[in-house]
């Protein structure tokens, strides 16, 4: 397969590793020939096509993006339990990346809280790699990842080297813990709102939030009661899109493409976007 310009036309890209994170959560490492995948930034996305199956969007988790891609996928659907047959030195395709990531030149010289639910991690942990690269740009750091069980815990050897991190405040819990302990953390029983409670997070705080749509009016909530106001706080809404370009239709709620406009918005834009805020399940009064 050659490079093309084309914005529908995947470029090539080779799986170079897999390496299992949890039950039906693998990291995969992608050598890409062809496209630009350079530019992508922080809480954009990719599309990821499996030949004679079909195509679905992936968030990229590694803010170190180049010749290489690093893709944390769920096993969900069709796409992805193709994705999950095959072996490394096998071929995809790849186009992007696409969207508006999150918002690096507003997040410069100021707090950052960066709270992540589940699978969320993936996005949030390319920002996170980003500004402790540039960690002089940056001021206070915070980051609150949460989960359902502790066998879910993602990236458990980087969460262990960012807890003896003295410049960044790292709070991880699990709703429920068995089998594999969580590593020694500020409190292992408690949900993601618990985490955030403890996080000396002030109403100064840019706030950047990834996680399953049910977990952020009560994020949300939480936040409002540390006085942080709907402006600094920015949401990653990756649900319903499909072709990552605007041509299907599939992710316009609101009157806006989720693929294009998004997938990160800030809160305060939400109350313009009733179908957002309604099927997000997010109040930003």
């Amino acid at each position: 397969m050659k490079s093309c310009s084309t914005p529908l036309m995947p470029s090539k890209g080779i799986l170079r590793s897999i390496i299992p994170m949890a039950t039906d959560n693998y990291l995969f490492e992608i050598a890409v020939e062809g496209g630009d995948l350079s530019r992508c930034q922080p809480g954009q996305f990719v599309e990821l096509w499996i030949p004679g199956v079909g195509e679905a969007p992936i968030s990229v988790c590694s803010a170190r993006v180049g010749s290489t891609i690093e893709l944390c996928v769920r096993r969900v659907g069709r796409v992805t339990n193709a994705l999950f047959q095959m072996q490394e030195g096998d071929w995809v395709g790849l186009r992007g990346p696409y969207g508006n990531g999150f918002p690096l030149e507003e997040y410069r010289g100021k707090d950052l809280c960066m709270i992540a639910g589940g699978l969320g991690v993936a996005p949030i942990r390319s920002l996170c790699q980003y500004v402790l690269s540039h960690r002089e740009d940056f001021g206070k750091l915070i980051l609150v990842y949460g989960m359902r069980h502790s066998i879910d815990l993602l990236f458990r050897q980087e969460c262990m080297i960012l807890l003896r991190r003295r410049d960044i405040d790292v709070f991880i819990g699990a709703e429920e813990v068995e089998g594999p302990q969580l590593p020694p953390i500020s409190a292992q029983l408690g949900r993601v709102t618990d985490m955030l409670r403890m996080a000396a997070v002030t109403p100064d705080h840019q706030i950047a939030v990834c996680g399953p749509p049910v977990m952020y009016k009560y994020v949300v909530d939480e936040l409002f009661k540390k006085d942080v106001p709907s402006s600094n706080i920015w949401l990653s809404l990756e649900r319903h899109m499909k072709c990552g370009v605007g041509k299907c239709g599939h992710c316009y709620v609101g009157g806006r493409f989720t693929c294009k406009d998004g997938p990160v918005f800030r809160l305060s834009d939400l109350r313009f976007l009733p179908e957002v805020i309604e099927s997000e399940e997010v109040s930003v009064e």
